[in-house]
Order: structure tokens, then C-alpha cells, then sequence
């Protein structure tokens, strides 16, 4: 077995038997998961304020086609 895969082992091994870093970790891959969770809801999230805005834009291009307008928008 070549040196450096035994070392490499040997560091695993270590790793593998030590706790010290697994809050750490564990917070890391809380923070992923709910990076995951708000990138996947801001797409939701878009369509609707998109979907939003464009409804009101329309009630706003209703009123003024029908004549309500403040006297100088013709």
C-alpha cells in the first residue's frame, strides 16, 4: 500500500471516530436544505406577485379605457 493512501486512511479513520466538527456540519446542512426550500418557493412566489401586478395593471387599463381619468389623460 502506497504511503499516501495509508496516511489518507489513517486521516479518515481519525475523522470517522471524532465528533468535534458534526454540529458544524449539522448547521451546514440545515442552512443548505433551507437555502433549498426559499429558492424553490421564490419561484412560486414570482409567478404570483407577477401574476398580481399584471391583474392590476389591468383594472387600472380598464378604468381608464372606460373615461376615468383626471381630466387632462385623454
Amino acid at each position: 500500500m502506497p504511503k499516501w493512501l495509508a496516511w489518507v486512511i489513517d486521516r479518515l479513520s481519525v475523522l470517522h471516530r471524532e465528533d468535534q466538527g458534526q454540529d458544524l456540519i449539522e448547521y451546514a446542512l440545515t442552512v443548505a436544505l433551507l437555502s433549498l426550500v426559499v429558492v424553490a418557493a421564490s419561484g412560486s412566489l414570482a409567478i404570483q406577485i407577477s401574476t398580481g401586478m399584471s391583474s392590476v395593471g389591468e383594472k387600472f387599463k380598464k378604468h381608464a379605457d372606460h373615461g376615468l381619468h383626471l381630466g387632462w389623460y385623454k
